[in-house]
């Protein structure tokens, strides 16, 4: 018979969830999970693949790095980044400024990465 490793909690908090806003990104407890709760991550962009890469912040890194798990607060975290949600937005066509729109991410294990990817099909 199959191992399994059964989530009790999944159902009820449901799967993770990655918001984009005219304000800026979000992630729910699932997203953070998914992370590791980190203290602080690096957020990427492929404009080519049209796809956000989210990980936890490698210190040896010389990009600048943003506040994370500190800033939870009712299972959230909220990253400003008004700037980067107007160009998402001319990149991709969706229309997230004007009403928040929530994208289940996946997660590469072998990089430990959240990859959000800003089509129709990933979106909640």
């Amino acid at each position: 018979m199959a191992e399994y490793h059964f989530d009790f909690s999944f159902v009820r908090s449901g799967p993770p969830v990655v918001t984009l806003s005219a304000t800026g990104i979000a992630f729910n407890a699932g997203a953070r999970a998914l992370l590791g709760h980190p203290d602080q991550i690096d957020i990427g962009y492929d404009a080519q693949a049209k796809a956000i890469g989210v990980c936890a912040h490698d210190p040896s890194s010389t990009s600048e790095p943003f506040e994370f798990e500190g800033r939870q607060k009712d299972g959230w975290v909220r990253i400003n980044a008004k700037d980067f949600s107007r160009y998402l937005e001319q990149q991709t066509g969706i229309r997230f400024r004007e009403k928040a729109k929530q994208f289940l991410p996946e997660f590469d294990e072998s990089n430990k990465m959240l990859i959000v990817i800003l089509d129709e099909e990933h979106l909640k």
